[in-house]
């Protein structure tokens, strides 16, 4: 929990700077590669915890991410400053929280048997991003084999199921005296 909260606050910083400078993609950009170098696994943070580096830590980011806006490299330090490194990827999923809740784009899943076209899921992001409260809607396709056929869209924990499976539940729901239930 502290260590999200933690994330939190370094990322709505960033955001209200990279936004004061109008930066707020580039700077997004910019995260999403640091965050694949700051993966649970990485060596980098493994490095950057071991006590005797402690002295270099502040040249090793420098020097690894010196193509890096000012911006990003001085959050990077302050976190390595306060042993927050393992935070750089909560930090930087709600960094992109915070840019899609600004430009009111909503992400989600939608769960299908086979992988959609690019057509088809550009349209139904299209079709279902009103439903959503949103201007534009960003899905992830994730293929499920227990989706019989039809779809199932998963945005900010709300539930849309348009599959046979749950058709058939809702009318037997429908079909099932009120007393047998």
């Amino acid at each position: 929990m502290r260590n999200r909260l933690q994330a939190r606050r370094y990322a709505e910083a960033l955001y209200e700077i990279a936004r004061e400078n109008g930066r707020e993609e580039a700077i997004g950009e910019e995260l999403k590669i640091i965050q694949e170098v700051f993966t649970a696994d990485s060596e980098l943070v493994t490095f950057l915890q071991n006590p005797t580096n402690w002295l270099k830590r502040a040249q090793i980011i420098e020097s690894v991410f010196k193509s890096f806006s000012t911006e990003v490299v001085k959050t990077l330090l302050i976190m390595v400053e306060h042993h927050a490194e393992e935070n750089v990827e909560l930090m930087v999923d709600h960094y992109q929280v915070l840019f899609n809740q600004d430009r009111q784009i909503a992400t989600g899943e939608i769960f299908t048997v086979e992988p959609l076209a690019q057509e088809e899921l550009a349209d139904i992001e299209i079709r279902f991003a009103e439903k959503f409260g949103c201007q534009n809607l960003k899905l992830n396709n994730v293929t499920d084999p227990n989706v019989l056929g039809g779809f199932k869209i998963i945005v900010n924990q709300q539930l849309y199921d348009a599959s046979v499976q749950g058709r058939i539940q809702h009318m037997k729901r429908d079909f099932v005296p009120m007393n047998k239930r």
